[in-house]
């Protein structure tokens, strides 16, 4: 008998597919933040790190922006590029944050896209600071589910941890460095006074879309069996049918400093 393969933690190639059903970043956000580029530059160029399959690089095209999606996971490369077409403003480049090949003073604006937590955070601060022209601005961005104001999500978490009590979850090295942003930006040789936004906005989803929502979460099946991810797949979509949730509500926050 043939043993179904786990993916690995960390890895993102086995989910790369599912990505494009993920939540979108708040447009309302992203606005705030394009305006405070464009008071410095009126075409900025961005440079979106860990782009994944290309969430934010795609939502700064629709808003006039043109740059450079930079992805370390070639399937996510390939998702993207499949995704983005109709694009030409938006060039992907198969490389890390630490060292992005990019020329220096070549980008008005970095951006990392819930990924500035999986990088050597004094690396791709030197490697952000080389990219950035006199003036340009760095930010980190990150999109999580709301347990806070959502009992919907935060009972399908609870029944995860009921199910698999001994899970290592993703998401807690990225909530636990989220408190630190906002020193680690303000003290940060270079780069001016932090400021931190959020908006927290419902997201209208199906039951499939929410169910490969979470097919796309690699951490868990990379440490349970594949029987026992089925069974939460499973739990994920019959909580689904029975709250019949009108909005998902997910949090979008951003730490940005200028250069000076």
């Amino acid at each position: 008998m043939q043993v179904a393969k786990r993916p690995s933690f960390g890895s993102f190639s086995e989910v790369a597919e599912f990505y494009p059903t993920f939540p979108p970043y708040s447009r309302r956000l992203l606005q705030m933040l394009v305006d405070q580029v464009k008071h410095l530059t009126k075409s900025p160029v961005f440079g979106d790190i860990g782009a994944g399959t290309g969430s934010i690089s795609y939502a700064l095209a629709d808003m006039g922006l043109s740059g450079y999606a930079v992805e370390p996971d070639s399937q996510m490369i390939e998702v993207g590029q499949r995704l983005g077409r109709t694009y030409p403003a938006v060039s992907w480049i198969n490389a890390p944050g630490e060292c992005t090949g990019l020329a220096d003073d070549s980008l008005d604006w970095v951006c990392y896209s819930t990924s500035f937590h999986l990088t050597n955070a004094s690396e791709a601060l030197r490697e952000s600071m080389r990219l950035l022209r006199p003036r340009g601005s760095f930010t980190i961005a990150t999109l999580l589910p709301d347990l806070q104001t959502d009992p919907f999500q935060l009972e399908i978490e609870n029944r995860i941890r009921d199910m698999a009590p001994a899970l290592r979850r993703r998401d807690t090295p990225l909530v636990g460095q989220m408190g630190t942003y906002e020193a680690l930006l303000n003290q940060y040789p270079g780069l001016g006074n932090c400021i931190s936004i959020d908006a927290t906005e419902a997201i209208s989803m199906s039951e499939e879309r929410y169910v490969n929502f979470w097919s796309g979460r690699q951490d868990i099946p990379s440490q349970v069996s594949p029987e026992v991810w089925d069974s939460i797949l499973q739990m994920i979509a019959q909580t689904f049918r029975r709250w019949q949730p009108a909005g998902l509500r997910f949090r979008t926050r951003a730490w940005h400093a200028q250069r000076v």
